[in-house]
């Protein structure tokens, strides 16, 4: 697979913006002794489901 400049984990960071989320999700990763990759899903994961549960929330 060809990987474009700045793509990390399927995902392509650009910017300072983007390179400072990149560098928080890293220091999560390690804290949590994830590679960045496995810290980007879990994170992921986890917003979708608070999502999804906020959303059936407001259904009631």
């Amino acid at each position: 697979m060809h990987k474009e400049h700045g793509q990390v984990t399927g995902l392509i960071w650009r910017g300072v913006e983007d390179v400072a989320l990149y560098k928080r999700l890293e220091e999560y990763a390690n804290e949590h002794e994830l590679t960045v990759a496995q810290a980007a899903k879990q994170l992921i994961h986890q917003g979708l489901d608070q999502k999804k549960k906020q959303g059936a929330k407001q259904e009631k």
